[in-house]
């Protein structure tokens, strides 16, 4: 079998030869390094076999030498396919004609499918896709990845709780789960307001409950600020407690934190000059192949963005897909800051850093410098921070307490 497979692969003829004793003539060709195979005879003076089509230059020599008349028969395997197929070019302009429609029509997108949302929602989440250039007819090399739709679609869609973006072949399924609104309830759990940070009272502001806890009182996370027994003393009278409510109210107390920053006096970093290059490649598996633009740009420094689109031939995603690499220069700058301005830096830092930590409302009334030193090249500096939030937090009471 791989006898046959590599002389087709590499073409075969069949010769039929004519003459007294034609197997002879074989043997001849075996004399000069010819080798030959599936040898019949016919009758006295006919015989037929098949040699390879790189022997032919040797069996014209042979033939010289001989008396016997060579005739050839048949050819076959690739080299004469593909002779054969480059004469028919009506059918192999015909055949490439077909091939790039279809992959031309694989890359549209057909169908977009919406589903686990009401009718209001799926029209919302279509429009938004129309806004993101995914609509029928439109080519999927001019859309983002799946990953990338889903993310804005939570984005631009608030009502959506999730949302999954599949595409196969040429259509896109979307299956999303609608955020649902939960009515407040018409009775609220009864509970206690309790300090969730350690802090020292500044004011309240009590809605429901009876407060615990007054102006400059010290508190630690877990205490009761706000009972939500309304006749609840402080000397906790157990024997008439009555029925719990749901305290409310905001109890605002002093908190502090303590953050530590440091910042290099020496900074280097890259800033893009808007000088950028293009470069088109078609990849395939290890293989990066440039298609446009072959020179690479003389840049020191650089950023690279790369973007890839894959190809589709009707449903199936070929192992084919073209990238466009933006290369953008980038110069390197270097600051030498001076302590002053390093400190002012570290603390805008520091107080960045405390904001993403504090509640929005929460309001920094003080700021502190407790430690500076320089060491290393970098500007350390441990912060003290004097903040009036509100540490109250609801803790329902359950059975038992």
């Amino acid at each position: 079998m791989f006898f046959n497979r590599k002389n087709w692969l590499s073409g075969y003829i069949i010769i039929e030869i004519k003459g007294q004793y034609p197997e002879r003539f074989f043997d001849l060709c075996a004399k000069y390094n010819i080798p030959s195979w599936d040898i019949k005879k016919k009758n006295e003076t006919i015989a037929i076999g098949k040699i390879k089509l790189s022997d032919l230059p040797k069996l014209r020599i042979v033939k010289r030498k001989s008396i016997y008349k060579v005739y050839f028969k048949g050819r076959n395997g690739l080299p004469f396919f593909f002779r054969h197929l480059i004469s028919q070019k009506p059918l192999l302009i015909g055949f490439f004609i077909a091939i790039a429609v279809i992959f031309f029509l694989s890359n549209i997108v057909w169908r977009i499918d919406v589903s686990g949302l009401d009718e209001e929602m799926e029209i919302k989440v279509i429009q938004q896709l129309e806004e993101y250039g995914i609509e029928e007819g439109s080519f999927q090399w001019n859309i983002d990845s799946p990953a990338i739709i889903q993310k804005q679609l939570l984005t631009d869609v608030p009502e959506l709780l999730w949302i999954g973006v599949k595409k196969n072949g040429s259509a896109f399924h979307l299956e999303g789960v609608e955020k649902t609104i939960v009515e407040k309830e018409e009775e609220e759990a009864a509970g206690h307001l309790v300090a969730k940070k350690e802090g020292v009272i500044e004011d309240l502001f009590v809605t429901r409950g009876q407060p615990l806890v007054r102006t400059n009182d010290v508190v630690y996370q877990g205490d009761i600020l706000v009972s939500a027994y309304l006749n609840e003393s402080e000397e906790d009278d157990e024997e008439d407690e009555g029925k719990p409510v749901e305290a409310e109210g905001e109890v605002i107390a002093k908190v502090w934190y303590k953050s530590e920053v440091t910042v290099p006096l020496d900074n280097q970093y890259l800033v893009l000059n808007g000088k950028m290059e293009q470069k088109h490649y078609l990849h395939a598996s290890k293989f990066l192949v440039p298609i446009w633009n072959f020179e690479n740009p003389e840049y020191e420094h650089y950023q690279v963005d790369v973007e890839e689109k894959n190809f589709y031939f009707l449903k199936w995603k070929i192992p084919i897909s073209y990238i466009n690499q933006t290369i953008y220069e980038a110069e390197l700058k270097e600051e030498q800051l001076s302590e002053e301005n390093a400190k002012k830096i570290a603390l805008e830092q520091g107080k960045r850093e405390l904001m993403r930590e504090i509640p929005h409302d929460a309001e920094i009334t003080d700021e502190k410098a407790l430690h500076e030193s320089v060491e290393s090249g970098k500007v350390k500096l441990t912060l003290y921070y004097t903040v009036l939030e509100n540490i109250a937090k609801k803790q329902p009471i359950t059975q038992g307490d």
